[in-house]
């Protein structure tokens, strides 16, 4: 096994895993403004120097579907595994910068891209470029669609002899696709043709772009799982020196009075005191940082945080598209612990949605690898429970304590929303945590009781003064109790929607008010309990009386986050029906 810092500070043996995404599919609708009319997009794999490359030739040509001057920015993007040889668009000048995503620290893409007029309806322009491929470790994938609808375009991998051993393995192919294998000098020719295929389409919590549109995988940089994890063992053989490390470890080892201390709090201290960045592509995307920078920095991406080996693989595709991110494992008295330091807020033991069910390749003693499959946990592990004890005063207000909970991914998103607000703004924060989604009741005292993240829940607690929801007829009363503050239940917007809708995590949220009877007053009736199962989620919503205290009561336990795009509208329905369920009022009268 490696030597790392997170083996010096655990005194444990860990292992590292690489967690894997899964596929699926979408449709697809035309654009209304611009199409490519033809496109010849060529991939030639050749060997130069003894070492494989791929060279591309794209020649591809934008029309205008609109009677007015339209502009569009085509691009190309490079880096330093991927060399532009030339790129030019009908006389137009070359523009060039960085193109690291956004809440990405750093990565090696750069685009080039030009400020083209196309003109009035009918109007062609044409941008040709020419790009080799250094490194096929990163020649990973291709996706065949454009971000306009596609008139006609042929994608063709030319591959000779020499690299027999590489395959093609084709995702979420659609009808608009054809796909033709022949044999011209020796190499394979394969070549996919595309008519009247629909542009992809971002969208707001939508899966993927290679999981839902016709993607080509490309696979034979590593022969197999063992060769890949080599490979990534090799990049992880990083000086593992710490010049502070006694130190670190008397503040970590402070108040510990068990092995399982050291582990939680050594988890804890990453957590704390390294803040995680992004490093997307080339050798830093693979490569982890030495300890001691990661230390001295006091930041690091996954791997640097996790300070391990990472391995890649999946079973079905070894190739580096399989990457999502970089975890580790902790065996520990007979029970596997997955930790992911870059969630700031999460104790030992719980793992977060995103690595749930996914493969990861392990190493195990004596550095041979192994895939496993990581653990998935009920919606239950996602907490988020709101308790409101209620009296009613002279004036008809609601008034008493509430108090909110969260655990484990809801605990990580909360507190993570938190870190995000400026100093000045948290206190605000948790007043809106504990308060309705229209923010009109009065909070007061609002204070963390617990928010720890070696803890498994964090707790905000505050008093609360409610003047809207009881409403007074003669001698009756009508009182509201349902809080209106649930996560994720608000209706997905389908206007022009063309992609399924994916909700953040798996969830457990509970509302709970009761509320004590006022002197002189009885309950004269009480809503019918509601009770749902649907295929996304459980929905229930109850009210009861015990002795002198009416109890609400209402749960969603989402067990499926993806709603598929034909379910949304029923979804929407569901929950609809559901909150005004919720809504509905008990009955107060004078005795």
């Amino acid at each position: 096994m490696i030597q790392t810092f997170y083996r010096h500070l655990l005194m444990v043996s860990l292992v590292c895993a690489m967690v894997l995404p899964s596929i699926p599919v979408a449709a697809q609708s035309r654009d209304d403004e611009v199409m490519v009319s033809k496109c010849s997009e060529v991939y030639e794999f050749k060997m130069k120097g003894g070492q494989p490359i791929v060279k591309n030739k794209t020649v591809i040509e934008y029309e205008s579907l609109r009677q007015y001057d339209v502009k569009i920015q085509p691009a190309v993007f490079y880096g330093d595994n991927i060399k532009l040889d030339e790129a030019r668009c009908d006389g137009f000048s070359a523009n060039y910068r960085s193109a690291t995503p956004e809440n990405v620290f750093f990565d090696d893409s750069r685009v080039c891209y030009f400020d083209v007029t196309l003109g009035k309806w009918g109007r062609k322009r044409r941008m040709t470029y020419e790009r080799t491929f250094t490194d096929l470790h990163y020649f990973t994938r291709i996706v065949l669609g454009e971000q306009y609808f596609v008139k006609q375009k042929t994608v063709t991998f030319i591959l000779p002899k020499e690299f027999e051993h590489y395959r093609l393995v084709d995702k979420n192919m659609s009808p608009a696709v054809t796909i033709e294998h022949k044999d011209k000098g020796g190499s394979r020719v394969v070549t996919y043709t595309i008519n009247d295929m629909a542009p992809i389409k971002q969208e707001e919590a939508m899966p993927t772009v290679a999981s839902v549109y016709p993607t080509v995988f490309v696979v034979g940089s590593f022969k197999d799982a063992a060769d890949m994890f080599a490979w990534g063992r090799q990049l992880s053989d990083v000086d593992t020196a710490i010049p502070s490390l006694s130190d670190i470890l008397a503040d970590i080892n402070r108040e510990c009075h068990s092995d399982l201390d050291k582990i939680k709090n050594t988890y804890a201290w990453v957590q704390n005191n390294i803040r995680y960045v992004a490093f997307e592509e080339g050798i830093s995307g693979h490569q982890p940082d030495k300890p001691a920078e990661v230390v001295r920095k006091r930041y690091g991406d996954c791997k640097g945080m996790a300070l391990l080996l990472k391995t890649l693989q999946m079973s079905e595709i070894p190739t580096l598209a399989a990457i999502n991110h970089a975890i580790c494992t902790l065996e520990w008295q007979g029970k596997t612990y997955y930790l992911d330091a870059t969630c700031n807020h999460i104790p030992l033991g719980h793992i977060p949605s995103n690595v749930q069910g996914m493969e990861v390749m392990v190493e195990e003693p004596g550095g041979a690898p192994s895939l496993r499959t990581v653990p998935v946990l009920p919606a239950s592990a996602n907490c988020d429970s709101v308790r409101i004890d209620l009296t009613m005063n002279h004036e008809f207000q609601l008034t008493g304590k509430a108090s909110r909970w969260f655990k484990g991914d809801m605990k990580e998103m909360m507190l993570s929303m938190l870190d995000d607000n400026e100093a000045a703004d948290r206190m605000q924060f948790m007043n809106n945590a504990l308060n309705d989604k229209d923010h009109a009741n009065k909070i007061e005292g609002a204070a963390w009781q617990d928010k720890d993240c070696r803890s498994e829940w964090a707790v905000v607690a505050a008093t609360m003064t409610d003047g809207h929801s009881v409403e007074q007829v003669e001698n009756e009363l009508f009182v509201e109790l349902d809080p209106d503050n649930m996560l994720m239940t608000a209706p997905i917007d389908t206007t022009d929607r063309k992609n399924d809708y994916v909700l953040p995590f798996p969830c457990r949220q509970v509302r709970e008010v009761a509320l004590t009877l006022p002197a002189g007053y009885r309950c004269e009736q009480l809503p019918d309990d509601y009770d749902r199962h649907t295929d996304v989620a459980d929905l229930s919503c109850t009210f009861r009386q015990e002795v002198n205290t009416i109890i609400y009561r209402k749960v969603i336990s989402l067990h499926h986050p993806r709603v598929p795009l034909d379910k949304i509208m029923a979804w929407n329905a569901q929950l609809k029906q559901w909150n005004e369920h919720a809504h509905e009022q008990i009955v107060l009268v004078k005795d």
